[in-house]
């Protein structure tokens, strides 16, 4: 059985204990100040039913997810560090609606139309001359 602190509902114990999975930012810089939290962690809270809501914040090049939860508020963090980029709102929409949060407001007031992603020309290049190796092909046989 777990135990949660006293005077507190589950919901909050739970984002109490989500708070040891957040990253803490490096930075001290005030566009990087807010708190990390990963997809996991924010999986949890969406079905606890904690999330309040969540704002897609319009950037150079894309959008990130500034979740509100309680009195705390995070950006949901990439795999190899720092704030998730998404270069597009359906992006946003079909992985909101993945998590079961179908729900998501949107904030375009610092948005810059860009790229994520430098531009590859050569591989461009070989891509419209089909000169790209082929990816493997998966087999429908079960392997024995």
């Amino acid at each position: 059985m777990m135990a949660y602190p006293v005077g507190t509902g589950v919901k909050m114990w739970l984002a109490f204990q989500v708070e040891e999975f957040m990253e803490k930012p490096t930075s001290e810089s005030p566009d990087q100040a807010m708190a990390l939290l990963q997809e996991a962690p924010l999986r949890e809270l969406i079905a606890a039913r904690v999330i309040s809501h969540v704002i897609a914040l319009g950037q150079t090049g894309g959008f990130v997810l500034e979740v509100h939860f309680g009195e705390r508020k995070a950006v949901l963090a990439s795999s190899r560090g720092g704030a998730r980029t998404f270069a597009s709102l359906s992006t946003v929409a079909v992985l909101m609606q993945r998590l079961g949060h179908p729900r998501f407001e949107v904030d375009v007031s610092n948005y810059l139309p860009g790229r994520l992603r430098a531009a590859q020309p050569e591989r461009s290049a070989l891509m419209k001359a089909g000169k790209l190796p082929k990816a493997a092909r998966k087999s429908s046989k079960p392997a024995k």
